[in-house]
């Protein structure tokens, strides 16, 4: 559901206005003290599904024992506006961001990957973790590595229980990175924490989040991939985004967005050697899409507690 919201934006057959974010100055250091986005979309034309998703993301709540992230998403009938579902974001949030990967890496990792590595040990290293695992078949370890080390031993544990795949703490992001056909960097940092030295000629390297790599790294790549370049520069966040505001990278740098390689429009990977950056920020598009599968699904299973907003409205 994911690849096929991907191919429609590509088509030009989505609506998904700029990310609503609400945080504490127009700058992304703030970040670390707190922020809200607010994603809303429209899959399809005519809309076969539209709603929004409002996600929090508060770093500070892991000192509390409490989730850095919590979302809500709000499905809307594409007939008449109305309330269809409330649901729960923060899991659809972390398995749609993990599915993106998931297909990037199908294109554009190298042939016969056999080791990957995550730099982050949070839940998003976990759907990365999984998303890898299933769709590269020759995989045999997967290494992650994080700021604390029990960090990395306790998500290597919980990445064995879900994928099967050889999980191995790392002390570094070098030790991690090296030897590896596909790096992904899933933190909160807003300062490179991989290098270009540090990765294979020929790798994959996969970006998330926000600052997490080094100019040099985006430099060094034959492709860059993206989702959408759009929703990447008005975020503003991100690496290529960050090169783009210091006139080192335009729009004629990116190569394609994840819907022209899975429409077939460009291709992926061509040759053996060539490293690739893909950058996926997260589009709303891809929420509302999962969510109205798990929303179809839960309807036929007879699962979800009808809720009441009014017996008759005011006015009409």
């Amino acid at each position: 559901m994911v690849g096929e919201a991907l191919r429609l934006l590509a088509q030009g057959e989505c609506r998904q206005p700029p990310k609503l974010v609400l945080r504490e100055a127009d700058n992304a250091e703030c970040e670390q003290r707190g922020r809200i986005n607010g994603l809303c979309a429209s899959v399809g034309m005519p809309a076969r599904a539209l709603g929004v998703k409002w996600i929090a993301s508060f770093p500070a709540n892991r000192n509390l024992g409490l989730p850095r992230a919590s979302a809500m998403i709000i499905l809307n009938s594409p007939r008449t506006g109305l309330p269809l579902a409330v649901m729960d974001g923060t899991l659809i949030s972390a398995m749609r961001t993990g599915a993106v990967s998931g297909l990037g890496a199908q294109l554009l990792a190298p042939a016969n990957t056999r080791k990957a590595a995550i730099i982050g040990a949070g839940v998003q290293a976990r759907t990365q973790a999984l998303a890898l695992a299933t769709v590269l078949p020759h995989l045999e370890e997967i290494a992650i590595a994080a700021l604390r080390q029990e960090s990395a031993e306790r998500c290597a544990a919980d990445c064995r229980m879900l994928c099967g795949a050889r999980m191995r703490p790392a002390a570094s992001a070098g030790e991690a990175a090296a030897d590896a056909g596909v790096v992904v960097t899933a933190t909160t940092a807003q300062q490179p924490v991989l290098l270009a030295r540090q990765v294979m000629p020929n790798a994959l390297t996969i970006q998330i989040a926000g600052h997490e790599c080094e100019f040099a790294l985006i430099r060094q790549c034959r492709k860059l991939v993206v989702d959408d370049w759009e929703t990447i520069e008005h975020r503003g966040i991100m690496t290529p985004a960050l090169m783009h505001a210091a006139g080192e990278l335009d729009r004629s740098g990116v190569y394609a967005s994840l819907g022209e390689l899975l429409l077939g429009r460009k291709p992926g990977r061509t040759e053996a050697a060539e490293r690739i950056h893909f950058a996926h920020m997260g589009l709303g598009i891809e929420d509302i899409a999962l969510a109205a599968r798990i929303f179809e699904r839960a309807q036929a299973a007879g699962l979800g507690q009808p809720m009441q907003l009014w017996k008759q409205p005011y006015w009409k």
